[in-house]
């Protein structure tokens, strides 16, 4: 058996592509996006990057508005009780993108009015009763742009 001892993959052009660290663990500088996986048996590929979630958020609404937990959510936006914008840090190429939502004592939580830089989020503890929460969710997925 032969060992190839590198600390860095580089292209022609002398960028690095990968990096290699002490432990082993490798990490790519730039993941393009077409780039591809394979399913354990092989038969299957799937694009890595579309596949990615692009932003989520567990956050407070209940006496201010706190993100417990965030990635790609810069900041609350409060519209009114139950109704808020959550504004991404990294824009999405259209509004065109899905997204889940949910949340602790809601019964009915959904988006409407999306765009680029943010995602409405309202949110019901009855079908007619705007709320509050402590525990709000939502995930989002897309194309970045």
């Amino acid at each position: 058996m032969s060992n190839l001892l590198v600390q860095n993959i580089k292209h022609t052009n002398n960028t690095t592509a990968q990096t290699i660290d002490t432990s082993g663990r490798t990490t790519v500088s730039i993941m393009n996006n077409d780039s591809t996986y394979r399913s354990d048996d092989g038969t299957v590929t799937q694009n890595l990057v579309q596949s990615l979630v692009k932003a989520w958020a567990d956050f407070s609404t209940s006496g201010g508005n706190t993100l417990n937990g965030s990635f790609n959510i810069g900041s609350i936006t409060d519209i009114g009780t139950g109704d808020v914008y959550l504004n991404f840090t990294n824009n999405m190429s259209d509004a065109n993108y899905s997204g889940w939502a949910g949340g602790a004592a809601i019964s009915l939580a959904y988006f409407d009015d999306q765009a680029t830089n943010r995602q409405r989020h309202r949110a019901y503890s009855d079908l007619s009763s705007a709320a509050d929460g402590s525990h709000r969710y939502l995930g989002v997925a897309g194309d970045l742009a």
